[in-house]
């Protein structure tokens, strides 16, 4: 038995459509550009300068060699010039660098390199030994799975995030691009963003925090300087908000939360409600102002951010470490944890509405249910994205569960989710897996084996029977119809994707703060005008009955209308 560290750690799926299909070679940075853009303006003056000599002057001395060596130079700046003036070759990247679109070798090489639209991708965190790197691996549409390039990395992966934003603002200060980029976290407290459309990059386009270089350590001083707003432990979980899509948010071993504009590359709040290691960060799906955060101390934490102060609600305290957190896509308002002792629980997010007054600290009896996944720790949770109930949870007893969640679609809190298949991946303890966000039962999984495990869980007869009737089309809004029948040949030029069909805003932070607090106040609004239809309704009832009593609450149509009634809060609420 070998004594190498192996493990992979976190495995995040890509959306099939938002890679580039043919990728570039290597990113410049903005010095690189500046030296490259100065030398082809050198060389275009000296063309200038020879036209003209020779104009004046057409017998030049063909016999001075030293001339023939300076006419060589010359080609090869006026040739990096070319370079620099073919537009196709050069692309947008981070602050404000270009990437060099090198030609390839040969077709092989070119075939290669080429993700075609079909292609379904993963970013795989990996560790051996003392190296640690991400893979990216495609898997084609006739099964073949391989990986395209890698990506070092300093320190060893804990966590993962994809988003499309690009970490930089254009000239105009505005950013309405489309890319795509990895975030990682690691044991370093510094969050490393990758373009994944560059090819075996050096470099990540841009850093969240880390360590103040420029500062000198002393040698009497065990304390480390910071960048500013910058972690200061290891980044144990991230997570981006699709709707406002310079957020990103990271949960730290140094117990804050931390909200990123990843477009400024500044830290743009910082919340410290947990008083422990911060396992797991999640945006709501839809509710984009609602960020759940879960703790070694403990507590499910639920972050209402249109209020100013920040305030938080305990949605739950739990006897042992939680370890996962997913939400429900077919039903947003139930919130499930996993935690070290091998269970589940669901949080029935209408009782909690963060910073109102109704709502209180809960504990494990009030949690909507609870059950007995596996017989150890569940290191993670993942939805389907196209069959409503259905729940996969990985352990480090080394199998997945297949789950049918539809019972409490129903709101039959007294029916618990049924187990419909469990499988042996053969990598070992789990540490991390997912379903795919493209295919509604591919599922991946990475353990201590240093491994990866694909599975397409429609290959059992017990999974298919089960589901296969519930199954719902899954389609990737950076998919363009063309490149799905195989017509769309330049994808790599020009993203099939608006910022509507996104659904995303681009707000600075300062703005995206008053935007939680319009919300807010609209909300508000709403809960008023319901409660005093309530109470118009109750005193009517009392007139006609002529009896006595209190009047209602307002609490349960207030969390109704912030998370439960999407449609109501639409219709006065949109912008």
């Amino acid at each position: 038995m070998s004594n190498s560290a192996l493990a992979v750690t976190a495995i995040t799926w890509i959306p099939r459509g938002s890679a580039r299909q043919r990728p570039v070679r290597f990113e410049l940075t903005s010095e690189d550009v500046s030296k490259l853009t100065a030398k082809a303006k050198a060389a275009q003056d000296r063309e200038r300068g020879e036209e003209l000599a020779e104009a004046h002057n057409e017998e030049a001395d063909e016999d001075d060699q030293e001339d023939d060596m300076d006419a060589e130079d010359d080609a090869e700046d006026e040739e990096a010039a070319a370079d620099m003036k073919e537009d196709d070759d050069l692309i947008p990247s981070g602050d404000n660098a270009l990437a060099l679109e090198a030609e390839p070798m040969d077709e092989e090489d070119e075939e290669d390199d080429e993700i075609l639209p079909t292609d379904t991708i993963m970013a795989v965190a990996m560790t051996e030994d003392d190296v640690s790197h991400v893979e990216i691996q495609v898997l084609t549409s006739e099964g073949s799975l391989y990986t395209h390039h890698d990506i070092m990395l300093p320190d060893f992966p804990l966590s993962m995030a994809w988003m499309d934003c690009p970490p930089y603002l254009n000239a105009d200060g505005t950013q309405t691009g489309v890319g795509s980029y990895l975030a990682v976290g690691t044991f370093s407290p510094a969050i490393e963003i990758w373009n994944l459309d560059v090819l075996d990059p050096i470099e990540p386009s841009a850093v969240l925090g880390g360590e103040d270089e420029s500062k000198p350590k002393r040698k009497n001083k065990q304390t480390t300087a910071y960048l500013p707003g910058s972690h200061t432990d290891a980044v144990l979980s991230l997570s981006w908000n699709t709707t406002f899509r310079q957020a990103l948010a990271s949960g730290s071993a140094d117990t804050t939360v931390k909200v990123w504009d990843v477009t400024r590359q500044t830290c743009s709040f910082t919340l410290t409600h947990h008083k422990d290691k911060v396992q797991t960060v999640l945006w709501h799906p839809h509710e984009a102002y609602l960020l759940a955060s879960a703790s070694y101390d403990k507590r499910v934490c639920l972050v209402d951010m249109r209020n100013p102060s920040f305030q938080c609600v305990t949605a739950g305290l739990l006897s042992s470490d939680i370890e996962s957190l997913a939400f429900d896509p077919f039903a947003p308002h139930h919130l499930y944890g996993a935690t070290e002792d091998g269970r589940v629980f669901v949080i029935d997010l209408r009782k909690y509405v963060p910073g109102h007054s109704h709502a209180q600290a809960s504990n494990a009896k009030d949690f909507l249910m609870t059950f007995q996944a596996h017989d150890k720790t569940v290191s993670s949770l993942s939805f389907s994205a196209g069959i409503p109930g259905m729940l996969a949870t990985s352990s480090l007893d080394k199998t997945v569960k297949i789950w049918d969640t539809a019972s409490l679609h129903a709101d039959q809190a007294d029916v618990a989710p049924t187990c419909v298949a469990y499988k042996s991946m053969n990598v070992g303890k789990l540490f991390t897996a997912k379903f795919s966000v493209d295919d509604a039962f591919l599922y991946a999984t990475g353990g201590d084996k240093g491994m990866v495990a694909v599975w397409e869980a429609d290959e059992m007869d017990a999974v298919r029977g089960h589901f296969e009737n519930r199954r719902l089309p899954v389609v990737s809004p950076y998919l363009a119809q063309e490149a799905v029948e195989g017509n769309e040949t330049a994808i790599d030029r020009q993203r099939r994707i608006s910022r509507e069909q996104l659904g995303g805003l681009l707000i600075p932070a300062q703005v995206l703060s008053e935007k939680f607090q319009q919300e807010a106040i609209i909300a508000e609004i709403e809960a008023d005008q319901q409660a005093k239809k309530n109470a118009k309704k109750t005193n009517k009832d009392k007139k006609s009955s002529g009896g006595s009593g209190g009047g209602s609450s307002s609490g349960a149509v207030s969390a109704s209308a912030l998370l439960g009634d999407k449609k109501q809060k639409k219709k006065s609420g949109k912008k």
